[in-house]
């Protein structure tokens, strides 16, 4: 049976180690992000033979196991899974495959399985190139709406996060949730934002906020999922800027040197979220699956 436990500031290291030599570009292991996201979703983590296994708890019982992540052979840790399974008396389902974990699974166990498409939960990934160029016609509408924003706000300007101010994050954060009727001191998102800044060098953050008139109006953060790609965690815009998220878009992909692609992440199955971030025209739709033995584990 695996030990597993709530990952812990100690742990962020040898998870990030282990998460870049992998070379994923999902954003379920952005190691700030199993940090960031461990009281809400009940991750808990273990390091079983240099791989990290990950699992989603529920009544202290796994209910959905990631592919394990790590260099090597990953079939003595899959069949582990089915066994630590079995010992905690429940079913060994997978979750947030990808469709290439998906193959490896079946080929490496030889079993049959049920799978079902996560629909809300697939990654959408850019080039780089493309959020900070905009080029071409396809782009046309969103270079309108950048240049709409300079001339309608024409004092407006452009910070990276830092010490100090990362109050202002936290500002527009607050003041985004209250615009939609939130309690943003009960909010999951608005607590993971202040824990993320407060941990913003440890967790290895890079972010920026927009201003106008030296007032926040947007903020946005993330990290490096591996040296490719850069994975965007928070991002929040006040809509009564209009075109504030298309600036702050551009503005930050602009600061992501070196970095090929940028992981915006899944649209939770919002339709409005899944239409915005089909219009950035991604280069990868990262799709995510679960799946469960079809005989008697």
């Amino acid at each position: 049976m695996f030990d597993f436990k709530t990952p812990v500031k100690n742990d962020l290291p040898y998870i990030r180690k282990i998460c870049e030599n992998y070379g994923t570009m999902g954003c379920d292991f952005n190691t700030a992000n199993i940090f960031i996201w461990r009281n809400k979703y009940k991750i808990k983590i273990c390091i079983y033979c240099g791989f990290l296994v990950l699992a989603y708890f529920r009544n202290d019982k796994p209910w959905g196991y990631c592919f394990p992540v790590g260099e090597g052979d990953p079939t003595a840790i899959l069949a582990e899974i089915f066994n630590d399974a079995k010992q905690r008396g429940v079913k060994a389902k997978f979750v947030m495959l990808t469709d290439a974990q998906k193959q490896k699974l079946v080929e490496i166990t030889g079993y049959k399985y049920s799978f079902e498409e996560l629909r809300g939960d697939e990654d959408y990934i850019y080039r780089n190139y493309d959020l900070t160029i905009l080029p071409g016609q396809k782009y046309h509408s969103k270079r309108n709406h950048i240049s709409k924003f300079n001339r309608t706000y024409p004092n407006w300007r452009f910070s990276l996060i830092s010490k100090d101010n990362r109050l202002d994050a936290l500002k527009v954060a607050e003041k985004w949730c209250r615009n939609k009727g939130i309690d943003p001191f009960t909010n999951d998102e608005y607590r993971a934002i202040s824990e993320t800044l407060d941990n913003y060098e440890l967790l290895k953050m890079h972010g920026g906020l927009l201003y106008v008139d030296d007032e926040p109006v947007a903020m946005t953060m993330g990290c490096d999922i591996n040296r490719r790609t850069f994975d965007v965690i928070f991002e929040k815009g006040l809509v009564e800027y209009d075109g504030v998220y298309s600036k702050i878009n551009n503005e930050f992909a602009k600061t992501l040197v070196g970095f090929e692609f940028i992981n915006r992440e899944e649209d939770m199955g919002i339709e409005s979220l899944r239409r915005s971030k089909l219009s950035y025209h991604p280069v990868v739709i990262l799709k995510r699956y679960a799946g469960v033995r079809d005989d008697k584990a």
